[in-house]
């Protein structure tokens, strides 16, 4: 998009910063997305936010960093959404001013893939991209048309080039009963495998309380380890785990927790005491 002066610029809900050392993080939203997924989690699946060019943002991620870390630098900054690919120049512009302004030394970008071909995949590596987490839905297609409203073939597509480019590449799929179940899991699993086994593969909880649509039921703990269980037939790395949204959950428990600030476009903050989310152990 752009602004009226010709600046292009992407809407930002929020940004989410942690407070506690040695591990500095920040997490970037950058809301509206292509998919209409009937089960996401996320206010920033539509444009909501303040519109902000790259210049505004990182200006923002390094006075919010600064009020709340002081000198400590961010170690890391995973972009999400929404889909932070939509806007191509945007994105990659962000990256490498991540890099050169705010001191930041690993970025992630959580995607859907739709958009990735193989020259924007490098066009992303160069600017300072160091991992991919790519969301694969489902590998039937009128599963993925039905859940999504779009066409896989991209997002299968993005996987190869990803693996490619040598980016630190991994794959994460939520399990739905009935939807996306076991069976479909052993397929995205198998079609992984061919374009290489060591991929690093999540088989995540369907969270229905969570979600815009409750088009199935939370997995068993069961269901999800026999999920893993099918997928390690074909890779050597999968894991199982709870989607990333669960960082920012509400803890009773204080060990094992993190602290984080949200910091809103009008400068209003929510401190958040949350478990820590790690995608691979």
């Amino acid at each position: 998009m752009k602004t009226a002066n010709g600046y292009r610029h992407r809407y930002v809900p929020f940004i989410t910063l942690s407070l506690t050392e040695p591990e500095t993080c920040i997490w970037i939203t950058l809301s509206d997305c292509n998919f209409k997924c009937k089960g996401c989690f996320s206010i920033a699946r539509d444009a909501v936010g303040e519109p902000m060019t790259v210049d505004e943002l990182i200006n923002w991620v390094e006075e919010s960093n600064c009020a709340y870390n002081g000198d400590t630098l961010l170690e890391e900054a995973v972009i999400t959404g929404g889909e932070p690919t939509l806007d191509r120049s945007f994105l990659a512009d962000l990256v490498l001013k991540l890099k050169m302004h705010t001191g930041v030394k690993h970025i992630t970008l959580s995607t859907n893939g739709y958009l990735l071909d193989r020259e924007y995949v490098m066009e992303l590596k160069d600017s300072g991209l160091d991992v991919v987490k790519l969301d694969i839905k489902a590998y039937n297609e009128s599963i993925h048309r039905w859940y999504t409203g779009m066409s896989n073939r991209p997002v299968l597509e993005a996987a190869r080039y990803l693996s490619e480019s040598k980016l630190d590449f991994r794959v994460e799929t939520v399990l739905m009963p009935g939807i996306v179940d076991v069976e479909e899991i052993e397929r995205i699993a198998f079609f992984l495998a061919r374009i290489d086994p060591g991929l690093k593969y999540k088989v995540v909880s369907f969270a229905p309380g969570e979600a815009r649509e409750k088009v199935t039921r939370r997995p068993g703990d069961n269901e999800i380890q026999l999920a893993v269980e099918s997928a390690s037939k074909y890779l050597r790395n999968v894991a199982d785990g709870k989607a990333c949204v669960q960082q920012f959950a509400p803890s009773k428990r204080e060990e094992n927790t993190k602290k984080w600030v949200r910091v809103y476009p009008d400068m209003k903050t929510e401190t958040i005491i949350a478990r820590p989310c790690r995608w691979w152990v």
